[in-house]
């Protein structure tokens, strides 16, 4: 076996080996060692880099966080903070993740720009992302919340919070929450109940049938229940309240 050869092939590692063995055997593309370097760094200039494997966990974050996004958007939200000139100053990153509730939230914090007259602000952008049994729902809540747990506090109305103080039975469809309560106020609330919301006192279930085309499975309440709604901060730049879902 020669140099240039390696089991009978060409040595392609060896310049000067491939440049001999090219022209002893008469084969097409002959080129002299210093070619054969030349070209070979000149493909190395031209040859794109190879990008690093994202890793698994990286990749299912990057995933959540672009169904968040788009569900943000589809309601109206914000997901960038632009500076001067549209420079994008804070988009949207996972902050925390609760993996039994399947919900996650999701914030932008940046330098916000709003004219030459109004000096830039800094500002901060949160929202909770997951799936119910309709499909997936986002809601804004305080910039200034790190965590599921703390966003999930913020929303939940205080009748919630002590009817659950009290051991009574509190149902949620949606932005409603259906609260255990005694047969004189039974429906109380249900006049005032959301668009897209009904109680069907006949038959006792709550349905929740979105105007996106959405459709909850109705909730069916066969003890006496009030009626209280969610409340969160509205898509978009206001700071007004509004309803949850």
């Amino acid at each position: 076996m020669s140099i240039a050869t390696v089991q009978g092939r060409p040595n392609l590692l060896n310049e000067r080996a491939l440049a001999d063995w090219l022209a002893e055997n008469g084969m097409p593309g002959q080129r002299s060692m210093t070619g054969i370097v030349q070209l070979r760094r000149a493909r190395a200039r031209n040859r794109p880099a190879v990008a690093a494997v994202e890793p698994l966990a990286d990749r299912f974050t990057r995933r959540l966080v672009d169904q968040a996004r788009a569900e943000i958007l589809r309601r109206g939200g914000e997901v960038v903070i632009l500076g001067k000139k549209d420079r994008v100053n804070g988009s949207l990153y996972l902050a925390d993740r609760d993996r039994a509730q399947r919900i996650i939230l999701v914030r932008a914090d940046g330098w916000r720009y709003y004219s030459t007259r109004a000096p830039q602000r800094y500002v901060e952008l949160a929202y909770l992302y997951g799936t119910d049994d309709a499909a997936p729902w986002a809601v804004r809540v305080p910039g200034t919340l790190r965590t599921v747990a703390e966003a999930l506090a913020w929303l939940t109305p205080n009748d919630v919070v002590k009817a659950l103080d009290k051991g009574l039975r509190v149902r949620r469809q949606g932005d409603v929450y259906a609260i255990e309560t005694t047969p004189r106020r039974d429906g109380t609330g249900a006049p005032f109940l959301p668009e897209g919301h009904k109680w069907r006192t006949g038959t006792r279930y709550l349905v929740h049938n979105p105007a996106d085309g959405r459709k909850h499975r109705p909730l069916r309440l066969p003890y006496p229940v009030r009626f209280v709604v969610q409340s969160a901060y509205e898509m978009g730049r206001s700071g007004a309240r509004g309803n949850g879902d």
